[in-house]
């Protein structure tokens, strides 16, 4: 029996947006390095990417990219620089990895075992997330390539995630102007990372410099942009979906007035109840396990009221019972949380000419 609340991605929809990606980024001379951290590292998420194109696989966290190794795919490359208590399995672990810290490049290099481990040099060009600033790239870069154990390959560049800066193409011509400062330290022909799903809608009349890679979990995955909010041309949005079970439904007035306070949280309570009589359908399916407000409803006519710790309320059009599923089509945000929640069951379609195989965990 599969459990509930369940998450369900569509891995031939995966396959399909990164193939169409893939050959749309290749007509602008890009490659694509698929991530799969908003999947947690899921396996069968990464081979579908790779199979429909991907030049490899990326995450933030080692266990999930630890999770991409053990089932033999590659390369791979870890997105965020490592804890010092994880250098030694990373060295292991990961073919390439994006840091900007000499001691963190030193160690790494200490721990690799056989041939070194590839290094791209984060530099901020004003997100403020991470990364050396561009002056001081040239110093880092000759710094870090004198170290045994590590080759310099490059720079990896990242805009939209802390302070929102999108990408622009004199964006673009900066970050290839660092990288031709540091080209000579580089051990093979210089690469540029050039930032997630949000550069794809800045590339048109673009020409690399550089061997240059996007790296995106959001355009295989969905077919979307969630940064600009607005789709990937010739993509389709394909949300993942996530499915709980009713617990009970009743029909109530609306909710009596008085004094509120904060909810568990400490918030104020995040709800949109009724004016009128209505149907409200409690959900076995709540903060703990996802995002509330990156959901949406595929249930026609229906709302999400509100969710505390374990539970939803759906305002239905018509009553439902208990046992009856209700579906919802999950964000980024939603998704990166139900991914991770130990309640909720992971199902991985694909449609096979002898009909439709399923994968749980």
């Amino acid at each position: 029996m599969i459990g509930y609340p369940r998450l369900t991605i569509d891995l031939d929809a995966v396959a399909e947006n990164t193939r169409l990606l893939t050959a749309r980024l290749l007509d602008h001379g890009l490659t694509l390095l698929g991530v799969t951290k908003c999947v947690d590292g899921e396996p069968r998420v990464g081979q579908a990417m790779l199979e429909a194109g991907c030049a490899g696989l990326a995450d933030s966290r080692l266990p999930s990219l630890a999770r991409l190794a053990a089932a033999s795919l590659g390369p791979l490359t870890l997105i965020r620089a490592p804890q010092p208590d994880e250098i030694e399995t990373v060295a292991r672990v990961a073919d390439r990895v994006l840091l900007s810290d000499l001691g963190a490049a030193g160690e790494l290099g200490r721990h690799a075992a056989g041939s070194p481990v590839d290094v791209l040099l984060t530099v901020d060009l004003g997100d403020r997330r991470e990364g050396v600033l561009p002056d001081a790239a040239s110093a880092a870069a000759a710094a870090i390539a004198a170290l045994p154990g590590v080759c310099l390959v490059g720079i990896s560049v990242n805009f939209a995630c802390l302070s929102g800066q999108l990408p622009t193409q004199d964006l673009f011509r900066q970050a290839e102007d660092v990288l031709a400062e540091v080209a000579d330290a580089c051990a093979a022909e210089p690469l540029l990372s050039l930032g997630g799903t949000c550069v794809v809608q800045h590339l048109d009349g673009y020409h690399p410099r550089f061997r240059t890679e996007i790296r995106s979990g959001g355009g295989p995955i969905y077919g979307y942009d969630f940064v600009s909010g607005a789709g990937i041309a010739g993509l389709e949005r394909t949300d993942p979906v996530l499915t709980a079970i009713v617990l009970e439904c009743y029909r109530k007035p609306p909710a009596l007035s008085g004094a509120t306070g904060f909810d568990a949280f400490g918030h104020v309570p995040e709800v949109e109840l009724p004016d009128d009589d209505a149907n409200y359908a409690l959900l076995s399916l709540g903060r703990r396990d996802c995002e509330p407000g990156g959901l949406r409803p595929l249930l026609p006519g229906s709302y999400l009221a509100g969710a505390t710790s374990d539970v939803s309320v759906l305002i239905t059009p018509e009553p439902l019972r208990p046992g009856d599923t209700v579906s919802f089509a999950v964000d980024y945000d939603a998704l990166v949380r139900a991914v991770t929640s130990p309640f909720v069951t992971k199902e991985f379609i694909s449609g096979l000419e002898s009909g439709v195989s399923k994968g749980h965990s």
